[in-house]
């Protein structure tokens, strides 16, 4: 009993309180950023995709798998592959003997593989565009600037 003669209250319900405290912050922290982060203002976090991210998006499916199925290489997969190079550079990183030159190799594979990738994307793109009218073409090209302009817009349509 405190000095008043009241009861305090039991442990289980202070933890308690202070649990469901610490959620609906929790809740309040996600819906606030989720209303700043989709909210149209200031967006300057968000970029115009990549000539590259656009070049690949009008490539057809099967071309798209078929390219990334060969970026995937021994991993078999693009995204596979991927992830093996981020295991091996935090490998690299971890590692006590730490070889600077070893990472530097890695890292030098991995950006050739990349740079490769991009040049069959590349060849792909321009052997597609090669077989449109100059109208299509222009109107692929009016389809290109829209996106660039369009702040944010991978993935929209």
């Amino acid at each position: 009993m405190s000095a008043e003669g009241k009861p305090g209250m039991k442990l289980w319900l202070k933890l308690l309180l202070a649990g469901s405290l610490a959620l609906n912050l929790a809740v309040i922290g996600l819906a606030a950023g989720a209303a700043w982060r989709f909210s149209d203002k200031d967006k300057h976090w968000k970029r115009p995709p990549t000539v590259g991210a656009l070049i690949f998006k009008e490539l057809d499916q099967d071309t798209r798998k078929a390219l990334r199925q060969e970026a995937g290489g021994k991993h078999g997969s693009y995204f596979k592959r991927r992830h093996a190079e981020g295991k091996a550079v935090i490998a690299a990183l971890r590692s006590e003997a730490f070889d600077a030159e070893s990472l530097l190799a890695v890292l030098q594979a991995q950006a050739d593989a990349r740079h490769a990738f991009q040049t069959k994307v590349q060849q792909a793109w321009v052997k597609k565009l090669a077989a449109l009218t100059p109208q299509e073409r222009a109107a692929f090209a009016d389809r290109m600037e829209e996106r660039l302009a369009r702040r944010g817009g991978y993935g929209r349509r």
